[in-house]
């Protein structure tokens, strides 16, 4: 299988997909460092020198880890995090469980005050014409995006290990796995 205990793992998938909730899974068990993207992103204002400003701190954070986990999505940060990656870990879900699942931890936090640790402080949901506007996206994702990771893989990365995990079970089952090989 993968052949290394040490891993660099990046974890893509559509907004939804469970990647911060995953990555916090390998991460209790392996104890290695999460770079959220999402919670340094969410800081930033937006702009193409904040998305570099991001591409520079996940890379330094892979640098400075030989193990660690990148839990995000942005395009501008897949080649750089495929390079370094060991593992990628790709998280595939139907467009209704992301769409669902999107929309219940936006009433967690907007109703419930739940805060999200993969999210910076500041981050506060709207339920405005931008927020419709991320659910299409989240809805298009696999139609939009599935073509550029699987570009961007080949590209940069058909020597390292790809995952694609579907469902629940797939992913305990993986989990399990690389238990057992931390293990070894």
């Amino acid at each position: 299988m993968i052949g290394v205990v040490t891993l660099k793992i990046t974890i893509i998938g559509s907004p939804g997909s469970g990647k911060s909730t995953y990555s916090r899974a390998i991460s209790q068990r392996l104890t290695y460092p999460i770079f959220h993207l999402d919670y340094y992103w969410h800081q930033s204002d937006y702009s193409e020198a904040a998305r570099l400003q991001l591409n520079r701190q996940q890379n330094k954070f892979m640098q400075e880890h030989d193990h660690c986990i990148i839990d995000g999505n942005y395009s501008s940060t897949m080649p750089d995090r495929m390079k370094q990656a060991d593992l990628i870990i790709w998280l595939q879900v139907s467009r209704m469980t992301a769409i669902k699942r999107v929309i219940q931890r936006s009433l967690r936090q907007k109703w419930w005050h739940q805060s999200r640790i993969d999210m910076a402080e500041n981050f506060s949901e709207h339920f405005d014409r931008e927020y419709w506007q991320f659910l299409k996206f989240v809805w298009d994702y696999p139609k939009r995006n599935n073509q550029l990771i699987k570009t961007n893989y080949q590209k940069y990365a058909t020597n390292k290990t790809l995952v694609i995990l579907k469902n629940q079970s797939e992913k305990e089952q993986f989990l399990q796995d690389l238990m057992k090989l931390a293990q070894s």
